[in-house]
């Protein structure tokens, strides 16, 4: 038995873009994007979608803000995420 080995240029494997953003993942942003413009704070609890898959992909951050010499965090939509919805034809209300 003879076997060959195959060298695959690096990066092969790896994936060029993220998949579509399903449609629990355009309703769960366009809710956290109403809720940042408005200046609520939400998080996991307050959106229904999927929202841990957005975070997952960068999509929704968490982001340190300090008031009053105290720290907070909050969870902010990304421009990648604005961007991506106004490539559907949806306006981000961000």
């Amino acid at each position: 038995m003879i076997t060959k080995i195959i060298s695959f240029p690096h990066g092969y494997f790896e994936r060029k873009k993220q998949p579509p953003l399903s449609s629990l993942m355009i309703v769960a942003l366009l809710a956290a994007c109403e809720k940042q413009k408005k200046g609520i704070p939400f998080g996991p609890g307050d959106i229904r979608g999927s929202f841990t898959s957005l975070i997952t992909r960068g999509l929704i951050i968490r982001k340190e803000v300090t008031v009053h010499e105290h720290t907070e965090s909050l969870w902010q939509v990304t421009t990648e995420a604005i961007a991506m919805l106004m490539t559907r034809g949806i306006k981000a209300p961000c």
